[in-house]
């Protein structure tokens, strides 16, 4: 049986859960909403989840809301990219929330202030912030992957889905990779992945 994801498939939360389903050859039915589907203050999905934010999943009747809960869980279940070394997994754990927490919030900021808001609520001052935080972020980024291929050693693992996932809606708001080549040739191996293509590169931008 297929399991169900409520969730706007240009949100970066919901392409995380796509993206490992896709890459799992799990059957996933995607149902819109948040952003221009609305929906989200519903009694029904707020039953589901309290918050009125996506992703939420729907697995055989079992419900569970935060996109890096039901990453972990579905990798769990299906036995895929699951890291039995502990510390390994405490280093993609670490990167997972790296890349979910702290570089998604100047990317949502940008997205909110370039893409998703109202022409009238942009602020160019805060955008522009928010672009001089990630390029902060990025050198910190480039200057890990200079150690290794992917994000954790030489394999890809949960802790590449976040932040790929934002790296490309990077690229969609105007921020090249030209200069940080080893975030280059990661993103490069990401982005030549079927399961990358298929979810993340063809995706709509927010609000959609």
């Amino acid at each position: 049986m297929a399991i169900k994801i409520y969730g706007r498939l240009s949100s970066a939360n919901v392409q995380k859960i796509n993206w490992f389903c896709e890459y799992a050859n799990i059957s996933v039915i995607n149902l819109n909403y948040g952003g221009v589907h609305g929906k989200t203050q519903t009694t029904e999905f707020k039953e589901m989840n309290p918050n009125s934010r996506v992703p939420v999943l729907d697995d055989n009747n079992f419900i569970l809301y935060e996109s890096n809960a039901i990453l972990r869980y579905l990798s769990k279940k299906f036995d895929i990219l699951v890291e039995d070394k502990l510390e390994i997994s405490g280093k993609i754990d670490q990167w997972i929330d790296w890349g979910s927490f702290t570089f998604a919030s100047p990317c949502s900021l940008l997205t909110a202030h370039k893409l998703s808001l109202p022409q009238d609520l942009r602020d160019e001052l805060i955008a522009d912030k928010a672009k001089n935080d990630i390029l902060s972020l990025l050198k910190i980024l480039n200057n890990h992957l200079a150690k290794q291929d992917f994000i954790v050693h030489e394999k890809f693992s949960l802790a590449d889905i976040p932040l790929g996932i934002w790296c490309h809606r990077c690229t969609n708001l105007g921020i090249s990779f030209d200069t940080l080549t080893n975030i280059n040739n990661w993103y490069l191996k990401l982005s030549k992945m079927n399961s990358f293509q298929k979810i993340v590169a063809s995706s709509p931008l927010p609000p959609n």
